[in-house]
């Protein structure tokens, strides 16, 4: 039993550790090239995650854009590295995070269409950078 006990407490720290570690490279270059963090949380079995992925994240005119002013980080629903404040019901769920404490600034649940989308991240960005 006890050796149970310490190969619980070993899995639960490693748990800790990895969620600890999340983004860390990430807050970095976004603090220092003063940039916001979008963190897009997926699936692939989710259709509208793959149309948002084909008709915005895979398009260049798009993906230069959000490069310009945003960190953009793609994360599986169900990768255990997802600290539990960013677990979601609805996919895909675009994150706008401060580089700062990766505090949510804003949240955009399901597809949206491109123009619209990239309206709402300029508009994040302008309100939050100065």
């Amino acid at each position: 039993m006890r050796k149970f006990m310490i190969s619980v407490g070993i899995i639960i720290l490693c748990s800790v550790a990895l969620q600890a570690n999340f983004l860390v490279k990430e807050m970095n270059q976004a603090k220092k090239e003063k940039k916001l963090i979008l963190l897009t949380v997926e699936s692939d079995t989710c259709p509208y995650c793959l149309k948002m992925r084909k008709n915005i994240f895979n398009v260049k005119k798009y993906s230069q854009k959000i490069d310009k002013h945003y960190i953009h980080v793609i994360v599986n629903a169900r990768d255990e590295i997802l600290p539990e404040f960013l677990h979601t019901k609805y996919l895909p769920t675009n994150y706008i995070l401060s580089p700062l404490k990766l505090r949510i600034i804003d949240e955009f649940p399901g597809y949206m269409e491109p123009e619209h989308f990239m309206e709402l991240l300029d508009e994040v960005y302008r309100q939050e950078i100065k």
